[in-house]
């Protein structure tokens, strides 16, 4: 997910520093496109009313995520709110260090007029050529990027959740105030009319030629096929109700059924969730378009003391390429029901963040943890990733329980704990990091 930044300059005309402004908005827009952005710039710097509305006129209608202000130097805070009633977007405003340009000061006075106008804005300070800034002011604009992408997807829920796991009940208002996401409620008969109307010795090719891809296979024939045809029928759903997400009330009735489409829907940029849990198939889009990477759905399952490491798995419906290796994948039968295909593998190894959303309107929260995916073994029969923590695991334990945050935790590679901190300011959403 790449954001597109807006960029203008911001400066008072009587102020040292003015005549530097145009230089700085320049080596800014520089920097950021040099990082990899696509920027939409006006090369406008505003001062007073005519400046701001060539400002305007310069971004209106233009396609970007968030509006980056190079406050040159201190200047009249009521141009950049004229300028918003144009260009309704979050700001970041970047203060530049100068002992007698009032930049920072300036900055300071407008994030205090935003607050009072809660208005989403960000604060960055910093020169031009600041990785540290520049790599901020990436966090941010993914984070509204988002949101941006999240008001528009919808997640597919069919049979609503499983008995028994009242942890995973979900407030489907606040799912949609909170996060975007919306909700589509799906019959399982309509799953069952998709598979009836799959073609069986297509699948039974699909499944001949995919066994051929991975290091071992112990589901038969028999499975393999009906695991197909119903990859064949959720994508069906998905293409119909235009889906970014399916969860499926899998247990007990489709246990082992639908976990190899799972896997092969996560390789298309599908997320799956697993026994209805709709708030953590909303967890796994989050981390899948800050990642861009197919995403771990976990239980965690037991905690190392001696090595401070945490064992999380589920039943096996992992997107191959979270796998160690593809010779490590066992297409095989799921636990518990001996019955259809998993995907089973040890996942690969590499920074990686957990998260977990539980609640309602007034307790929605999102949890955040990192740690480091090292190297472990077939330690449980499904896709184990063992984690180790720099926090000590017993309190992360203690901390779950006091804040009673629920057992599914979904894993995504890389440290995106920043971009999570301002997503959740961004949409009011209690954050819990350890």
């Amino acid at each position: 997910m790449k954001p597109i930044i807006g960029l203008v300059a911001l400066a008072g005309e009587f102020e040292v520093g003015f005549d530097k402004t145009p230089g700085l908005l320049k080596s800014a827009c520089e920097s950021l496109k040099n990082a990899g952005f696509e920027v939409v710039l006006s090369d406008t710097v505003m001062y007073n009313t005519s400046t701001m509305k060539k400002a305007a006129n310069d971004l209106k209608g233009k396609e970007f995520d968030i509006l980056c202000v190079c406050v040159g130097t201190w200047s009249e805070d009521h141009h950049l709110l004229d300028l918003l009633d144009y260009i309704n977007k979050p700001v970041i405003l970047w203060a530049f260090p100068a002992v007698d340009t009032g930049s920072l000061c300036g900055v300071q006075q407008i994030c205090c007029m935003l607050k009072e106008l809660d208005k989403d804005y960000f604060y960055v300070y910093g020169n031009t050529d600041d990785a540290n800034v520049i790599t901020e002011i990436g966090q941010i604009s993914r984070a509204v990027a988002l949101r941006n992408k999240l008001r528009f997807v919808r997640i597919g829920n069919i049979g609503g959740r499983t008995k028994g796991m009242t942890d995973i009940a979900y407030d489907e208002l606040e799912i949609k105030d909170r996060t975007g996401v919306r909700v589509e409620n799906l019959d399982e008969d309509e799953l069952a009319e998709a598979f009836k109307s799959t073609d069986e010795e297509q699948a039974r090719e699909y499944w001949a030629n995919l066994k051929t891809k991975v290091g071992k296979v112990t589901s038969t024939d028999k499975h393999g096929i009906e695991s197909v045809r119903y990859y064949f029928a959720m994508k069906e759903l998905i293409n119909k109700y235009d889906l970014e997400g399916l969860v499926i009330k899998c247990y007990p009735k489709w246990m082992g059924k639908v976990c190899l489409g799972y896997s092969l829907l996560s390789e298309e940029g599908i997320v799956c969730g697993c026994e209805g849990d709709i708030n953590n198939t909303v967890s796994m889009k989050i981390l899948y378009e800050l990642s861009g990477m197919p995403v771990h759905n976990t239980d965690l399952l037991y905690p190392d003391p001696e090595l401070n490491t945490v064992l999380f798995s589920h039943c096996g419906s992992g997107g191959f390429s979270i796998a160690s290796s593809y010779n490590d994948i066992h297409f095989g039968p799921v636990r518990l029901a001996d019955t259809g295909v998993c995907s089973l593998f040890p996942a690969k190894t590499g920074k990686v963040t957990l998260v977990n959303i539980v609640g309602r309107k007034g307790t929605f929260r999102m949890s955040v943890i990192t740690g480091e995916a090292i190297q472990c073994g077939m330690e449980f029969p499904g896709n184990p990733l063992k984690v180790k923590f720099e926090r000590d695991i017993n309190e992360i334990n203690r901390i779950i329980a006091n804040e009673g945050i629920g057992h599914h935790w979904m894993a995504g590679y890389g440290d995106l704990v920043k971009e999570l901190e301002y997503f959740c300011r961004l949409n009011k959403i209690r954050l819990i990091k350890f």
